[in-house]
């Protein structure tokens, strides 16, 4: 049995470590879990940065390349109307008998050409010695000789009614200003794109025609060679059929696009038939680890995209990680200092516990509980219960009563508060202990004493060994007739024990007298007055035959 602890401090039978280890593992568990819940929320975040980063960068890319495609078909363009518009290639048109005038013609195509190959170089970044790559080639016809005329071939003459010179007529008399041609060459595995522009005299009559051509796989490979980007890039025309892409065999095969990101990319059909502004976009893929940026090429009716995976790698490898290392070290080296000085701290304590527990060895004092591994606050704990606590039957000692009485007068006194005290004896304690033994004689006290523990219910009071066989029990707020109905409960508790007691001149087994007494506390009041009262009452019982309970009035007998 276990009394009340005064203290309020934990007393506890399990195995407990030290204050000190006890801190260690807190603060290791602590700085854990928020090592844990940081990290996570940091590859969240950091996750959505660098997906947003990468979708911009895409976009960007995206947007230069287009550009650059762009900025040479409208070169292209551009060139082809101004020769379209030349007065010397119609004069030459209507007279190409005239040998001056195709010498003339012929020098300023190609000073067009130069013109048009240093912008193929600028947007390219190439260098000179590569420009040949993506030289562009410039033809011209008149309508009189229909000789096909080129700044890298010999001329040939060309039949408008074969099918595969259906451009001719179509861009003769079906076309103002320019038309696109696209064809591929599979004997040479190349793709150009030629912008084809009719030359009109001044009634409006077509008399032939001027155009560009530009090897756009030549194009598309420099392109391709000029990008350092991680990102796969795709062009590709309305119908998805791949046209520029890093893997060659994608083109000739004609693969289509949609086929090929349909694994990654959510319903790319979908979003290319919703694009109507021309603005590049950007949207996760379908299992959200990459980034895919879409844009538009008009002239061409063409479409590129960029497609992006992260890796776990982009995610951390940024200064952001570096800032989240030195703060985790920071947190780090918070938790080691506050568990240094702690440490410190606690330092005093230990050795007041080192000392206690040398004591208690050296008086051989019986700790509660078996564990010799309790903290220091637990182990002084106990050290200090047990200085107020009866080793033998586990009860408040005389130390505490007297103790706590000082403290429940004072406090009754303000309230002008009942206290009840009832003093208890063991009937013939001496007759059973010189027939039983002074052994069964601590085993009648401890079974007498967790009788009276048991029934003594409220909170504010307790049970003492008073002294030898003695009890007494303190009930604080209760009056004469309250403490009658716990006097007479306590005398049929011990008697309910049924302890033998065979030398008894009451019973044959044990029982308690008791003697009682109730005041209004005055803050004169001792413990002392009480305990007289009581006791008076105590020796009536006695004296009227034990194993009963008498009152004495404290106002009548207390005199100042």
């Amino acid at each position: 049995m276990v009394s009340r602890n005064v203290f309020m401090i934990p007393v506890s039978q399990k195995n407990q470590a030290s204050m000190k280890r006890r801190l260690i593992a807190f603060s290791s568990i602590l700085y854990l879990l928020i090592f844990i819940i940081g990290s996570a929320f940091f590859i969240v975040l950091m996750g959505q940065i660098v997906r947003s980063n990468i979708g911009d960068e895409l976009k960007k890319t995206v947007e230069l390349e287009c550009l650059k495609l762009e900025a040479s078909i409208n070169a292209e363009i551009a060139i082809a109307l101004k020769m379209a518009d030349s007065q010397l290639i119609r004069r030459y048109f209507l007279n190409p008998e005239d040998a001056t005038l195709k010498t003339w013609v012929a020098e300023e195509i190609e000073s067009y050409r130069r013109a048009l190959t240093k912008t193929y170089i600028f947007w390219m970044n190439e260098e000179k010695d590569k420009s040949a790559l993506t030289r562009p080639l410039i033809f011209w016809i008149n309508d009189k000789e229909r000789i096909f005329y080129t700044t890298d071939h010999e001329p040939y003459l060309l039949d408008p009614e074969n099918p595969v010179n259906y451009w001719y007529n179509k861009t003769l008399y079906e076309t103002t200003d320019y038309n696109f041609n696209i064809n591929y060459n599979p004997d040479l595995n190349v793709s150009n794109i030629w912008v084809n522009a009719p030359v009109f005299n001044d009634d409006g009559t077509p008399i032939g025609m001027v155009g560009i051509g530009m090897n756009l796989t030549a194009f598309l490979n420099d392109l391709y060679m000029n990008y350092s980007g991680s990102a796969e890039l795709y062009f590709f025309n309305h119908a998805g059929e791949i046209t520029g892409a890093r893997e060659r065999n994608l083109v000739n095969e004609k693969a289509n696009v949609y086929d090929k990101l349909e694994k990654n990319v959510v319903n790319m059909k979908s979003k290319v038939e919703s694009f109507h502004d021309g603005k590049v976009i950007y949207f996760n893929t379908k299992d959200n680890k990459g980034v895919v940026a879409l844009g538009s090429i008009p002239n061409l009716n063409w479409y590129i995209t960029a497609v992006h995976h992260f890796s776990f790698g982009e995610v951390i490898q940024t200064g952001v990680t570096v800032l989240f290392a030195v703060m985790m070290v920071v947190i780090l080296t918070v938790f080691a200092v506050f568990n240094i000085f702690i440490a410190k701290l606690l330092e005093p304590l230990h050795h007041i516990v080192s000392e206690i527990s040398q004591l208690s060895s050296d008086w051989d004092l019986d700790l509660q509980g078996e564990s010799k591994s309790k903290d220091e606050i637990e182990t002084l704990g106990e050290f200090l219960n047990m200085t107020i606590v009866d080793q033998l039957t586990g009860i408040y000692n005389r130390r505490f009563f007297d103790g706590n009485m000082k403290k429940i007068i004072k406090s009754l006194s303000r309230t002008k508060g009942k206290l009840s005290l009832l003093m208890l004896d063991i009937d013939f304690f001496k007759k059973y202990n010189d027939t039983y033994g002074h052994d069964k004689g601590d085993a009648c006290l401890k079974d007498v004493a967790a009788a009276l523990y048991r029934n003594i219910t409220r909170e504010e009071d307790f049970v003492a060994r008073y002294g030898g066989e003695e009890f007494v029990v303190v009930l604080p707020n209760t009056d004469e007739n309250g403490a009658g109905i716990i006097a007479e409960k306590l005398i049929n508790k011990v008697r309910e024990c049924s302890i033998p007691h065979v030398k008894s001149d009451v019973v044959p087994y044990v029982t308690v007298s008791v003697g009682g007494t109730t005041g209004i506390v005055e803050f004169s009041h001792k413990e002392s007055d009480y305990v007289k009262c009581a006791d008076a009452a105590l020796y009536r019982s006695k004296q009227t035959g034990r194993n009963r309970y008498s009152f004495q009035n404290f106002e009548l007998d207390f005199k100042p």
